[in-house]
């Protein structure tokens, strides 16, 4: 495994299918030890130190929850009919793996264990469950969510961080809530 993000390779084609993903993903998964899940909480803790309550809560333990969730559903789950024929767009992959190595720090280990961590959980729900890359109903400043409409999602911050550059916002499938209204 890289140590740093998720790296799997597709043939010649340029074709991948999700099956293909979810094993590399697996396998890439028992890389992450409980250590640097430890790590990557401690980081996630940190990275929101400052922010008030209740949003410190949200995003720190709540998130990291449903990130965790999210991992441990990956590595027990088996491919089903659906996954075996999901198609993964190999451009907007190479995009993710691009963003995820930006953001690396190998010289913080806590921030190195949460972007592996993520690079595998944010990869796993984009491009094979195809949902976002936050829980739906979590709250964000203003008591907006992210919310389900039907099979799409949509995010009250969606646009806005996508221009930060400190998210990974932009392969998130989310839409933005704009486009409700």
């Amino acid at each position: 495994m890289d140590k740093n993000l998720c790296t799997i390779r597709w043939n010649q084609s340029s074709e991948m299918y999700a099956s293909e993903l979810l094993t590399a993903l697996q396998k890439e998964s028992r890389g992450i030890s409980n250590a640097d899940i430890s790590l990557a909480r401690a980081y996630a803790m940190e990275a929101v130190s400052y922010v008030p309550e209740p949003y410190k809560t949200i995003y720190s333990s709540d998130y990291f929850t449903f990130l965790y969730e999210s991992f441990l559903e990956l590595k027990k789950r088996c491919p089903d009919a659906l996954i075996v024929k999901q198609e993964i767009d190999c451009d907007a992959y190479k995009r993710a793996l691009f963003r995820i190595r930006e953001k690396n720090d190998s010289a913080d280990t806590k921030k190195d264990a949460m972007n592996r961590f993520i690079s595998i959980v944010h990869i796993y729900l984009t491009f094979i469950l195809r949902k976002p890359l936050h829980p739906v109903g979590m709250v964000f400043p203003g008591g907006l969510k992210i919310s389900e409409d039907g099979s799409e999602y949509y995010c009250p911050v969606k646009d806005k961080q996508s221009e930060s550059g400190i998210s990974f916002c932009e392969f998130c499938i989310c839409r933005d809530s704009e486009e409700l209204k």
